[in-house]
């Protein structure tokens, strides 16, 4: 496969000061004709927010390193809601203390990208245009949050298929600690991918962090995590 996959996550200042873990996580592989990237953001009102997010991530590659790579987006993502269930279950750790957001993008050989977004954060791709997965719109009178631990319904869930068939096409997870901030996305994806691609991987995650770490936005204080698949 043709495609490179850099990804970076930094615990907030915030986090810092009050000795608590990054409750973001990242997760990213290649193997066999598939790839993988899973961002995933534990709602920090919540005790076991960061193994949430943890137990999110290992859940997604769970569940799709065995299923079909056409299987139904709606069915995938019950089963990785189950699956997430089944890791909360076994610590003994309630679905609503350990809610999380869940972002992921499932790509294979042939250059097809599935994206799906459950929460807050944001997934943007350039094709031969550039587009974000669509969320459900907040609603304003109700205190329900889109997330693992309160998401029981498909309607819930962002989705959009993609194609990567050309040099310029990327995709870039990542959440709200970033998302919420960025003025431009086009261009934003544009200018990182285009200075991750002059960078060896070692290179290139170390840039990622300084980025994060010197985020100089209102929302410095969150956890920030990012992703990006390209073509090398």
């Amino acid at each position: 496969m043709n495609i490179a996959i850099c990804a970076a996550t930094v615990k907030g200042p915030k986090h810092h000061r009050d000795g608590q873990p990054n409750q973001d996580a990242i997760f990213y592989r290649v193997w066999q004709q598939y790839w993988l990237m899973v961002v995933c953001d534990g709602m920090g009102s919540k005790p076991y927010a960061h193994l949430g997010s943890h137990l999110a991530c290992k859940a997604v590659y769970a569940t799709v390193k065995n299923c079909d790579f056409a299987i139904p987006e709606r069915e995938l993502a019950k089963m990785v809601y189950l699956k997430w269930l089944a890791y909360l279950k076994e610590i003994h750790i309630q679905p609503k203390d350990a809610a999380t957001t869940c972002l992921f993008a499932w790509g294979d050989s042939l250059g097809a990208v599935r994206l799906f977004q459950l929460g807050d954060g944001a997934i943007y791709y350039q094709t031969e245009t550039f587009g974000q997965v669509k969320v459900k719109a907040d609603d304003l009178f109700s205190n329900q949050t889109d997330a693992l631990g309160f998401s029981k319904s498909w309607q819930d869930w962002g989705y959009q298929m993609i194609y990567f068939t050309q040099a310029h096409h990327r995709v870039a997870l990542m959440t709200d600690g970033m998302s919420d901030d960025l003025v431009d996305e086009q261009e934003f994806l544009a200018t990182m991918v285009d200075i991750l691609k002059g960078k060896n991987f070692r290179q290139a995650k170390k840039y990622l962090q300084h980025e994060l770490h010197h985020w100089q936005t209102p929302k410095h204080s969150d956890d920030k995590s990012i992703g990006f698949i390209y073509w090398k």
